[in-house]
């Protein structure tokens, strides 16, 4: 085993006449020469990953080598399928957000390129880093709670006005958040500087709002007279002052 991995270190020397470096020769031998949308072809995205192939015999001795050690717990490190390495890539270089790796095909690569990209492999396995049927599906349902959520708010809401208020603990002054509502919805930022948007804002005939389905969600409001802050089983009493101060709703959110 050892010798073939002598051989492919010796090939890869003499075929490039030494002009790579010491560390670009083991990043072909151990990573395949992975690279991340480097031929920059027509359907290329960013989450494309190209794997370098040996010729099909070596392939095929390396995926024996692969799967008798990992039968028998030796170490396979060096003998990695390019599958197995594109999906280290694929989550190297995108994390989490694609989880899924797909073989799209191979690719033999020209004189020039190789110079060019500096290329390890004369041909290069071409994968793309999608979203698994599971993160779509999350997706998908997240999209769907925020639109019920939207359209909740769109049915509740009776508040057309909008307002600034800071809003002071009574007892600790010092502690104070900023609320701004618009219309259905308020954005409010706390002592420490967390942002929580409310999905809806009910407008009493009293003259005092009331901040509901919060993004936080044991938390509403009760700004009037005497003001309120619910979280939970807790309340706490605030003083809150409306300015008339222009703000932009960026600085709320």
């Amino acid at each position: 085993m050892r010798n073939i991995l002598g051989v492919l270190l010796f090939i890869l020397i003499l075929s490039g006449c030494s002009k790579f470096t010491w560390d670009e020769i083991n990043y072909h031998l151990y990573e395949r020469d992975a690279r991340k949308n480097i031929l920059n072809e027509k359907d290329d995205t960013i989450f494309t990953i190209y794997i370098g192939m040996y010729d099909d015999k070596t392939e095929e001795t390396f995926k024996g080598y692969y799967e008798g050690r990992k039968k028998f717990g030796l170490s396979y490190e060096h003998y990695l399928p390019k599958e197995t390495i594109a999906f280290r890539q694929c989550y190297k270089n995108f994390g989490n957000i694609r989880e899924k790796v797909v073989f799209k095909k191979i690719i033999n690569v020209t004189e020039m390129q190789k110079e060019t990209y500096r290329l390890g492999f004369d041909r290069y396995a071409k994968y793309t880093c999608e979203k698994t049927d599971m993160q779509l599906a999350y997706e998908k349902q997240q999209k769907e709670k925020k639109i019920e959520k939207t359209n909740k708010t769109k049915k509740k809401s009776n508040n057309t006005r909008s307002r600034i208020f800071t809003c002071s603990l009574k007892g600790d002054p010092s502690e104070k958040a900023k609320i701004f509502i618009e219309g259905p919805s308020a954005y409010e930022t706390t002592a420490i500087g967390i942002k929580i948007t409310y999905y809806n804002v009910e407008y009493t005939d009293k003259g005092a709002f009331i901040l509901t389905d919060s993004s936080k969600d044991i938390r509403s409001w009760f700004i009037g007279a005497i003001s309120t802050l619910q979280v939970g089983n807790d309340m706490y009493l605030y003083d809150c002052i409306w300015k008339l101060k222009n703000i932009q709703k960026s600085q709320m959110i």
